[in-house]
């Protein structure tokens, strides 16, 4: 099995766009998306599976036979940055409103308990809020 190409993710101008560049050096252009819309994990996940798409049907295409191997050079944290979190591998019905929330939002729009888990995560039991009016209150684990 021989290496035909890299999918590679550029930044041009207000969008990021997909290359096929080549064992030669030279690139193709395959796709593009806007960085507001490159920032939602899901799209940003459904762009990397666009781009793949095109490359694998222009090989076939020429009568190719293709082989897929992924290379993981981005960081685990740009692609899901809430990763460790428990409620990836829980069975509990909760668990999978809790991964729709953190498929669909922003790192940043994500409420961590002191624990590192989400508000919404099962394990996360508010005991109390204690403190002056208007100071924010913690949960804890």
């Amino acid at each position: 099995m021989s290496k035909v190409a890299n999918i590679v993710i550029v930044e041009a101008g207000a969008r990021r766009e997909a290359l096929c560049r080549s064992e030669d050096g030279s690139s193709t252009f395959l796709c593009s998306i806007g960085l507001s819309d490159y920032d939602n994990p899901l799209l940003r996940e459904q762009f990397f599976q666009f781009a793949t798409g095109i490359i694998v049907a222009r090989l076939r295409a020429g009568g190719s036979i293709v082989t897929l191997a992924q290379c993981d050079t981005a960081r685990s944290t740009e692609a899901k940055p809430h990763a460790a979190v428990p409620c990836w591998a829980c069975s509990s019905p909760i668990a999978e409103d809790v991964r729709n929330q953190l498929r669909s939002s922003a790192a940043a729009d994500i409420h961590l308990s002191p624990s590192g888990l989400p508000m919404a995560c099962c394990k996360v039991h508010a005991l109390g809020a204690f403190g002056l009016a208007g100071e924010p209150t913690r949960a804890r684990r």
